[in-house]
């Protein structure tokens, strides 16, 4: 964003300074050719009256002795011609050519040829110029004949020019300078709020934010951190009513559990009862997952914000394990709902978690393949380690994952309804993907190759 700003500045800046400078530089190099005309111009009345005196008198030497004087003063080539053309005293190496012949020719039709190119750096460095003599009765009697040197005036143009160079480079150093210290000025609250908002993503607590800036950027910054905080509690607030909920309905329901007990199971309310045990079963495994997942988005959520809380409390935050030791209790509960459970033989591996917690999403992750995977299926189970990181992954090959259910797994109390006979809470892949975010993982959920759910457990190297 900050080039997107600055271009423009910049742009239109250098505009400006050229537009300024070059009709500078342009009326520099016109004065010093009107300058050098106007000596040159002086310098030939001063030829053209010894030529005069020359040409009526006849006194060419001394003529030929002032142009000599002159060539080493000026270091300007001089010709004179008489009225015939030809030559009648010279100095220098000034010959007869095309382009001396046709000067010739216009001013001796009393037509002064004193036109100087523009001097500029990469003009000739040098230029004819020719003047009549004239004698009585304005008639020409001859003809002067200079070749300018232009260099000294070149020089002096292309020092000039370099002086407005510089000035121009100083104005846009100054402008790029200040066009840089108010773009920072501008975008300071931009890259704040943007970094907050990437901390905000990430569950992290966002910077402060000093509110600097333009007004209008300010008051978006003190919106923001009134936004945040009001998110933030509202998060907070939603994960401490779970939690308290959850241990507010456990008593509850000991209570009803312990009267439920103790009536008498004979007769016509024996299978009412049955049927209320079950009931609070269910409602007792969905309040204990429910302070399952409340206690993972806790950890997950201080994970992210740089906290660890069950290095706080001592926990230990990786183990050594074996798939068949993670699988081994699981096995009998497998085989039997009718499922075949493959566990892949390695050595034992390092995972960056505790074995509570991996014990947890393992639990989830067989259980939903014995509920859903469907009797015949095979239940493939890999632990892997390399370079890249640590990978667990639970594989079936059910036939009754659909798209539409891939899509919606994860989602907290979704239970897949193709079979109504299930029963479960419908929190477990919650669970597991936030004691991954805890753990510094991540949950993938995926078709397997071998047709129904693939669940990846994956911890990556920083």
């Amino acid at each position: 964003m900050k080039l997107r700003v600055l271009l423009p500045l910049l742009v239109f800046g250098l505009i400006t300074v050229v537009a300024v400078l070059a009709p500078v530089a342009q009326s520099i190099a016109d004065s010093r050719t009107q300058q050098l005309a106007l000596q040159r111009t002086a310098a030939l009345d001063q030829v053209v009256q010894r030529a005069r005196t020359a040409l009526v008198q006849g006194d060419v030497d001394g003529l030929q002795t002032y142009l000599e004087r002159f060539h080493a003063v000026y270091a300007e080539s001089v010709l004179v011609l008489d009225e015939g053309g030809d030559a009648v005293a010279s100095a220098g190496d000034l010959v007869r050519d095309e382009r001396v012949d046709e000067l010739v020719t216009a001013a001796s039709r009393a037509l002064p040829q004193l036109s100087l190119p523009r001097v500029t750096p990469w003009a000739p460095s040098t230029a004819l110029v020719a003047v009549p003599v004239i004698a009585a009765g304005d008639l020409s009697t001859g003809v002067v004949v200079l070749r300018v040197d232009l260099r000294g005036a070149q020089t002096d143009v292309l020092r000039a020019w370099a002086l407005i160079a510089v000035t121009g480079v100083l104005l846009l150093s100054a402008l790029m300078g200040a066009s840089l210290l108010w773009t920072r000025w501008i975008l300071r609250p931009v890259r704040a709020l943007d970094a907050a908002v990437a901390d905000v993503t990430a569950h992290r607590d966002p910077a402060l934010l000093h509110p600097t800036g333009p007004p209008e950027l300010r008051r978006l910054s003190r919106a923001f951190l009134t936004m945040t905080e009001e998110v933030e509690n509202s998060l907070e607030q939603q994960r401490g009513f779970v939690a308290d909920a959850s241990h507010q309905l456990r008593t509850p329901l000991a209570a009803i559990r312990l009267r439920v007990d103790g009536l008498p199971r004979e007769g016509e309310a024996a299978d009412d009862l049955a049927a209320v045990d079950d009931d609070l079963d269910r409602l007792e495994h969905t309040v204990e997952r429910m302070l399952t997942l409340a206690n993972a988005e806790h950890r997950a959520s201080a994970q992210s914000q740089g906290r660890d809380v069950a290095r706080d409390e001592g926990a230990p935050r990786e183990c050594t394990v074996t798939v068949a030791e993670l699988v081994a209790r699981h096995r009998e509960g497998v085989e039997a709902a009718g499922l075949r459970l493959v566990a892949e033989a390695g050595p034992a591996v390092t995972v960056p978690c505790g074995r509570a917690d991996l014990d947890e999403m393992v639990d989830v992750l067989l259980d939903n393949a014995t509920k859903y995977a469907g009797a015949g299926a095979t239940v493939h189970v890999s632990l892997a380690q390399d370079a890249d990181g640590t990978r667990l992954a639970v594989d079936d090959s059910g036939t009754r994952l659909a798209d539409d259910d891939l899509a919606r797994m994860g989602t907290r109390f979704w239970r897949a309804g193709r079979d109504a006979t299930q029963t479960g809470s419908g929190l477990g892949l919650a669970i597991v993907a936030q004691l991954m975010r805890a753990a510094g993982g991540r949950l993938d959920l995926d078709r397997s190759a071998c047709g129904g759910l693939a669940a990846r457990l994956v911890w990556e190297q920083p």
